[in-house]
């Protein structure tokens, strides 16, 4: 037994295995807040340590190369976990890790997300080449360590616990893939969520709520309004038979609408056209892990997204109720326009599914004047306007969805590119480089506006813009960019100023009809309903939103960026519970937290998560539906 443990200490078993541990104890303490070490005994190496018996087991020569490949490939995936979190605010699942291929528009934001004590990761491995070079002579290092019936003992031992883990775990619901970990380990979630996954992949699709005859009215009865057809709202085919251009723009929040910087409007253009436009100054982002892709099938079908899986990925083959799908009924040629690759995020694949006629990507646009990882937004949309002329001249009325990319993270412009004259607090911050992203493309679509107007186009159109989601956010905000903020707006920089994005509609030459500012509260799921009562085109299938002129409630749901059965309602954002914090409660209109009104906020609204839960499972059934 003595020469067993001599043995044991000059193991290489010992020493990956104590150093994985720790990583795993670091990593779920950064990750998750969980400083008991037990935990991460219990649901993280009672898991490696089956591969790690087996391979005792199994190997006989080169187990320190095992050793060596499985501490590096266990350091590479704990650094990627903290960066993903660092940039989307959660932890990725074995969905999100498998979609690196499309993690091109992030990589350099992902750089700057890296910390100095990541080193610490792979610190171990360094110290094992100082052994491996200099002491292991001295000390017979690595030891021949080969005692088979403690390896099957581990190897029980981890299959059991593993094993039990899962069982207790697998039926329970996902809301936030962090406070699952944080509860039930990191590689058991995968294996839950997989499990969940397949389970769902085996199930025959069937709209439940045909069988519940779930119907328009009740979706709006959830929300706190009685159902009113379309065609009786007050605005129903104001703007009927006009073309339909929507711009939806990279990483637009709406704190930077109308608001100036050192005597410089940020957004000037945008805000000159607010005088002939109606504001919805009050809408909220909804996207999951799919972020720009998400928001262009929200806006084209109004069905939530899925959340941890990109909406784009699913799609394929399907064909989904979409607003190309409804205005191609009405004699519409339907396009949509990105100037980068058609295969990103599965572009080639969502298109179709929503039904459009036409595409136009980097193939057409080329890469002149690239800024980031696609063609500049002024000679986007100058091209885009050259194809919106074609298209009236060929097919007459058209909906077009043009998409910029210029004002994405992280936000450097190149000098020319930067119209304005910040103060020295602001050159170098994230904030800074934002604005000038945002007045950038605030003038390629003033001259878009004004090329509309030349050609004739303009009023001729109804003409909405939208954000796809924030761009200020996540770990790329320092301490400074956090001040910053707070003296530009007036008030703390929170989820609630976060996920605000602005959503304007304008139809020339109704300036005086359509209501200058709504303040109702909205989603992106609340856009396509809004648009189409405009048009005065009544959809014949469901959809999960509504028009905003018309009703005065909603309750809007929310996942990914936060816990699922996190929501809006009138008044109050609830951010539901998370491995980091419990239930924060805010109220929309003063920006302030109110949960310490709240006896447990953890356990308030149960009414209300109920609902915005059931109008998500109804949308998540009806998208699978047309599988």
């Amino acid at each position: 037994m003595k020469e067993f443990g001599k043995k044991l200490l000059r193991s290489s078993f010992l020493y990956f295995t104590l150093m994985i541990t720790l990583k795993i104890i670091l990593v779920r303490s950064i990750l998750l807040t969980d400083h008991n070490p037990l935990h991460s005994l219990w649901f993280e190496m009672s898991f490696l340590i089956i591969f790690i018996a087996a391979a005792e087991l199994i190997i006989k020569k080169g187990k320190i190369i095992f050793y060596i490949a499985l501490d590096l490939i266990l350091s590479l995936l704990f650094m990627s976990m903290l960066v993903y979190e660092r940039y989307f605010g959660t932890i990725p699942t074995y969905y999100d890790l498998s979609q690196l291929n499309q993690v091109g528009s992030v990589n350099e934001s992902a750089m700057m997300l890296l910390k100095p004590m990541d080193v610490l990761l792979f610190a171990d491995l360094l110290l094992f080449i100082v052994i491996w070079l200099f002491a292991r002579k001295k000390w017979s290092y690595p030891a021949r360590f080969n005692f088979k019936p403690f390896m099957f003992a581990l190897l029980g031992v981890g299959l059991v616990i593993s094993f039990i883990n899962f069982q207790m775990s697998k039926n329970d619901m996902i809301y936030d893939n962090a406070l699952f970990a944080k509860e039930n380990g990191f590689f058991n979630a995968q294996f839950v969520q997989y499990f969940h996954d397949e389970e769902e992949k085996n199930t025959i699709y069937a709209f439940e709520g045909k069988n519940q005859n779930v119907t328009q009215e009740k979706i709006e009865d959830l929300k706190g309004n009685e159902f009113v057809p379309m065609k009786d709202h007050q605005f129903f085919g104001a703007a009927k038979d006009r073309n339909l251009i929507i711009l939806q723009v990279e990483s637009l929040q709406d704190f930077v609408i109308g608001k100036s910087i050192n005597g410089q409007e940020i957004t000037p253009n945008i805000n000159k056209w607010l005088k002939d436009s109606t504001y919805f100054g009050n809408v909220y982002q909804q996207i999951g892990s799919g972020n720009t892709s998400d928001a262009e099938f929200l806006m084209n079908t109004s069905i939530y997204p899925l959340g941890n899986k990109a909406i784009s990925e699913e799609i394929e083959g399907m064909k989904v109720p979409s607003l190309p799908r409804m205005l191609k009924d009405k004699g519409y040629y339907t396009v949509t326009m990105h100037a980068d690759d058609i295969e990103y995020w599965n572009r080639d694949a969502l298109y179709p599914a929503l039904g459009f006629n036409d595409h136009y990507s980097k193939d057409y646009y080329g890469e002149k004047d690239t800024v980031g990882f696609g063609q500049s937004d002024e000679l986007f949309l100058n091209h885009s306007l050259e194809a919106l002329e074609d298209l009236n001249q060929k097919h007459g009325k058209f909906y077009s969805h043009v998409i910029t990319l210029t004002s994405h993270t992280p936000f450097k412009m190149p000098e020319d590119k930067r119209g304005l004259t910040l103060p020295d607090k602001y050159q170098g911050t994230l904030t800074g480089n934002y604005m000038q992203a945002a007045h950038y493309t605030d003038m390629a679509i003033g001259k878009f506006f004004e090329q509309l107007k030349e050609d004739g186009l303009w009023d001729k159109s109804v003409i909405a813009l939208y954000g796809d989601h924030s761009g200020v956010h996540g770990k790329l905000l320092e301490d400074v960019d956090k001040k910053l903020l707070k003296e530009f707006t007036g008030q703390r920089y929170s989820f609630l100023s976060r996920f605000n994005i602005p959503f304007i509609v304008g139809a020339p030459g109704l300036e005086q009809k359509l209501p200058k500012q709504v303040d109702t509260l909205g989603g992106q799921i609340d856009m396509m309903p809004t648009l189409l009562n405009l048009l005065g085109v009544e959809p014949d299938t469901i959809y999960f939103g509504h028009d905003l002129m018309h009703y005065k409630s909603n309750l809007l749901g929310m996942r990914y960026y936060v816990a699922t059965s996190s929501f809006f309602n009138d008044n109050l954002f609830y951010v539901a519970k998370n491995s980091r914090f419990d239930a924060r409660i805010v109220d929309i209109e003063k920006n302030k937290r109110v949960e310490s009104s709240f006896d447990d906020p953890n356990d308030a609204f149960p009414k209300e998560k109920e609902k915005v839960l059931k109008i998500m499972n109804w949308s998540d059934q009806y998208f699978d539906s047309f599988r």
